[in-house]
């Protein structure tokens, strides 16, 4: 029976998966190598939208910081970070009567990745329809946005 035990960690992510079950607009994933659920959200989305090493993020963004003095987690240091990248950041989006799209309206209409904030303080990944994130934050508005120029 020990053989068949779970690490901890691993139950973790099970019942947070089952917490977070996945739908039309949102998939549960963790970039974090440790699978740690902590306030990476930025290093997670940004790595998951570039298809890299969610440490190599963490060290390319720790890098900038050192040169710009702009917070790992600072909006001018995520914005320095992604247009040195390529990607292009957009204003919030809004509905033709000027009404704020939730993460699920956004996610059934933007088509390609981006980076987006969402409900005020949170960053997500947005690829493929839906939010790939540690916890479904769709019901939020969303905010200024990033997008592969």
């Amino acid at each position: 029976i020990a053989g068949l035990m779970i690490p901890q960690y691993r139950q973790n992510m099970a019942t947070r998966q089952q917490k977070y079950p996945d739908t039309d607009t949102f998939h549960y994933y963790n970039a974090n190598p440790k699978n740690r659920i902590t306030g990476d959200c930025s290093f997670r989305a940004i790595s998951t939208a570039l298809n890299q090493d969610y440490n190599q993020t963490v060290m390319e963004m720790a890098e900038l910081m050192c040169k710009t003095g702009y917070a790992l987690n600072d909006t001018k240091g995520e914005d320095a970070y992604l247009k040195s990248n390529g990607w292009v950041k957009h204003s919030q989006p809004k509905h033709s009567d000027g009404t704020k799209y939730t993460g699920k309206e956004f996610c059934k209409e933007f088509k390609g990745t981006c980076i987006a904030h969402i409900g005020g303080h949170h960053i997500v990944c947005i690829k493929d329809g839906k939010v790939w994130d540690t916890w479904d934050s769709t019901d939020g508005c969303i905010g200024n946005y990033w997008a592969k120029g």
